[in-house]
């Protein structure tokens, strides 16, 4: 199925997509997926549920990941494969993946996340302002949420 979505138009791709209620794609699955801080990796997905997939990497070993925790694209991509549950779900519980420290890791990328949004609506206001002090009070938050992304960073960093 993935090989024929390639070769699908526009239209053709909505008509399948309403009647396969929005699973365009099946299982296992060679994608390019890209974490929330921008780590980018080839995978072969094998499930997801409704809040983790599980994939294998290059080198055979298989991962349960919060999907959460993946860029936007990433997410997106993901939603359009059916949501058949993680397959031998108890053996990936007790995994590094799903530990607590990991938790507040996935919450601090979260956190990277919204800053991110925030400095992209800012730009554009600053794009679009007229007046010195306005762009001089947008900068200055601009600059506020880059260093706590910075200091988010390296929370992430010393995590890992």
């Amino acid at each position: 199925m993935l090989y024929d979505q390639a070769f699908l138009s526009k239209d053709q791709d909505e008509q399948i997509e309403s009647l396969s209620g929005s699973h365009l794609y099946s299982y296992p699955a060679a994608v390019k997926i890209k974490n929330a801080v921008g780590r980018e990796m080839m995978v072969t997905l094998l499930s997801r549920s409704g809040t983790h997939v599980q994939f294998a990497r290059q080198d055979g070993e298989e991962f349960v990941y919060p999907i959460s925790s993946l860029d936007l694209a990433a997410q997106t991509l993901i939603s359009k494969y059916p949501n058949d549950g993680i397959k031998n779900a108890v053996a990936h519980v007790d995994q590094e993946s799903l530990k607590l420290g990991d938790l507040y890791v996935q919450e601090l990328e979260k956190r990277i996340r919204e800053i991110d949004k925030k400095v992209e609506g800012l730009s554009r206001g600053y794009a679009s302002s007229n007046g010195n002090t306005e762009k001089r009070t947008i900068r200055r938050e601009v600059e506020k949420l880059q260093a706590e992304r910075v200091d988010l960073q390296s929370k992430i960093s010393d995590r890992q």
